[in-house]
């Protein structure tokens, strides 16, 4: 029997799609949302509709293996005075042999998205759980053919240093951020022939494509600093 490996990221801080015809969105749990010249006019209830809400767990909600928790942000002014500024919603936990979503041809494992408080898409991000240097060296390649050459920045978070790719758009602006995953937050669960072990430790690299609507660049840039959307900046 071939081992099932699921992934469950612990958070780090204090605390559209379209259809067959490439025109109508579809749920998640249809197909993955492609990202490649993403419609910002999809309504976010097409993405993630009312069926894929947890039925189990208040305040989630479950796509194939990926739980999303649901968030509202509020604008950090006084204890008491908070208005509440968007809705995240942040992968909990996912599996490597999912696709969530694509880019052109590139596959990625989950995926997060930040929208208004009446639901409009300010910023969508896909993370692939796992690639090879060689692999993200040919997506910025792809990126950089269709959009121009990226500008090439440091973010880092919690002593871990990463490198920022940036392409800006006349609409939108494209980040692609790798980073060293050593695993010490992670813990991975193998289930061969019904028997469940712990997974061993396998630093690698991991991939997170950010996808924002340049309309809203200044309500996210600084601004969201939670679960995967630490490594935007």
């Amino acid at each position: 029997m071939k081992k099932l490996l699921l992934i469950l990221t612990f958070p780090l801080l204090i605390i559209a799609c379209r259809g067959q015809d490439n025109r109508i969105p579809a749920s998640l749990a249809k197909q993955p949302l492609q990202l490649e010249d993403f419609d910002f006019n999809t309504k976010f209830s097409a993405i993630l509709p009312e069926d894929t809400r947890s039925k189990e767990y208040a305040g989630y909600y479950q796509v194939k293996s990926e739980m999303l928790e649901v968030d509202t942000i509020s604008d950090g002014e006084l204890i008491g005075s908070e208005k509440p500024v968007r809705i995240e919603y942040r992968q909990r936990s996912f599996s490597t042999r999912d696709v969530m979503a694509n880019f052109g041809s590139y596959e990625f494992n989950a995926i997060n998205f930040a929208t208004t408080l009446d639901g409009k898409i300010m910023l969508i991000n896909a993370v692939v759980g796992k690639t090879e240097l060689n692999e993200a060296k040919s997506l910025m390649e792809t990126l950089d053919k269709k959009y121009g050459k990226s500008t090439k920045t440091k973010g880092e978070f919690v002593g871990k240093n990463f490198d920022i790719y940036t392409w800006q758009l006349k609409d939108r602006i494209i980040r692609y951020s790798l980073v060293l995953d050593d695993e010490e937050n992670t813990m991975k669960i193998e289930v061969d022939d019904q028997k469940i072990s712990n997974g061993k430790k396998d630093p690698h690299y991991k991939g997170y494509l950010f996808v924002i609507k340049k309309e809203y660049k200044d309500k996210i840039f600084d601004n969201v600093s939670s679960g995967d959307f630490v490594f935007l900046d």
